[in-house]
């Protein structure tokens, strides 16, 4: 009989003594253990093992009684993992709050507490703890008040209201997804991800370059056409070939130009909720490779990226960008005045055109 009243008699023992900020303050074993605990980071999910660990209990039966007794005061609370039984801690005020409730409040919230992000809607709510309309009603709106549960319309099911624990964040099957606010689309947050993403990708898939760099008008072209021309026997005066113009661009070299990499690493939906997941601007959301890929298809569609290869996505270039640096306009050929007289044989060809060597960045031969 001694041995088995030996852990009652453990629990009973003179409280504890620590140390706090520098001075003496009596506590008792399972408040000890307790404060232990609350060491550990927040969330922090307790075996038997672990509280053995800590040496506050001599025995298994007296962790039991002392784990019994936070339980009763609200400050532990009990959960199976794995078939395995163990305790997170709950803080001193949240504690407090649930020593104050009705039996009906405490049923009614360990019933929220065991759903966590899912929620429960009130009717399965009502049919699980076998309460009375007007007791559910009024015990979830004391629960509301006290700041411990909160209420949140369903996107999937809009007459639905799910009650969840208040300091959760409600999953995507209630709230929505990424790109979406208490049940509606919200349009800023798209236009300001959008914007991001376009700003991500034009960094992956282009360069800017000098305006004026494929300016061939820096030169005297028209003074060296006649050159050219004036080495060919019977042909037209050179005078009455229309004026060569520079390229817009060519007259601003401040300006620059997006062009497109030789080589680059497109990104991919899945890339991209990777990097914009890296920036934790989602309130809290995380988005998945589905929501980026109907976020990306969004913008295809309005023209602000083009789809490369089935699963990439690259920068759309503008009109501008595009007519300056079109491979046929952008090379000497377009718009020479002597095009009629280059040929494969002859005294004016792609081996002996200046224009043509400085486009390819090679020494024209000589006539």
């Amino acid at each position: 009989m001694a041995s088995a009243a030996a852990p009652a008699a453990a629990v009973k023992q003179e409280d504890a003594v620590e140390m706090q900020n520098g001075t003496s303050e009596v506590v008792s074993p399972a408040d000890a253990l307790y404060n232990k605990c609350a060491q550990q980071s927040q969330g922090t999910i307790f075996f038997q093992r672990d509280l053995s660990n800590m040496q506050v209990a001599e025995t298994i039966g007296e962790l039991t009684l002392l784990l019994q007794d936070l339980c009763d005061r609200h400050l532990l609370k009990l959960m199976t993992l794995e078939g395995e039984p163990c305790w997170k801690l709950r803080s001193r005020p949240d504690a407090d709050k649930l020593r104050r409730l009705t039996p009906d409040e405490r049923l009614l919230y360990h019933h929220i507490d065991q759903v966590q992000a899912e929620g429960i809607w009130s009717k399965a709510l009502r049919m699980r703890t076998n309460v009375t309309q007007q007791v559910l009603t009024k015990c979830l709106k004391s629960l509301e008040s006290k700041e411990l549960v909160q209420s949140v319309m369903s996107v999937k099911f809009p007459n639905r209201k799910m009650y969840l624990l208040k300091h959760l964040r409600p999953s995507e099957d209630i709230a929505g997804g990424p790109w979406q606010s208490e049940g509606e689309f919200d349009t800023a947050l798209i236009d300001a991800i959008s914007s991001a993403i376009a700003q991500h990708i034009e960094n992956e898939t282009c360069i800017k370059v000098p305006g004026n760099w494929n300016a061939y008008g820096q030169h005297d072209r028209a003074a060296e056409i006649a050159h050219k021309k004036a080495l060919v026997n019977g042909v037209r005066d050179i005078e009455d070939a229309p004026a060569v113009q520079p390229y817009q661009s060519a007259r601003d070299p401040n300006s620059s130009k997006l062009v497109h990499k030789n080589s680059p690493q497109y990104p991919t939906a899945a890339s991209v909720a990777i990097w914009l997941n890296s920036k934790e601007v989602l309130r809290g959301k995380t988005c998945r490779e589905d929501d980026m890929e109907q976020l990306l298809e969004m913008m295809v569609l309005d023209g602000r990226l083009e789809k490369i290869s089935g699963t990439n996505y690259r920068t759309v270039l503008t009109t501008t960008d595009s007519k300056v640096y079109n491979g046929f306009v952008d090379a000497p050929c377009g718009n020479c005045p002597v095009f009629d007289l280059c040929g494969d044989e002859g005294e004016i060809s792609a081996r002996t055109c200046v224009y043509f060597g400085q486009w390819l960045e090679t020494q024209s031969e000589e006539v």
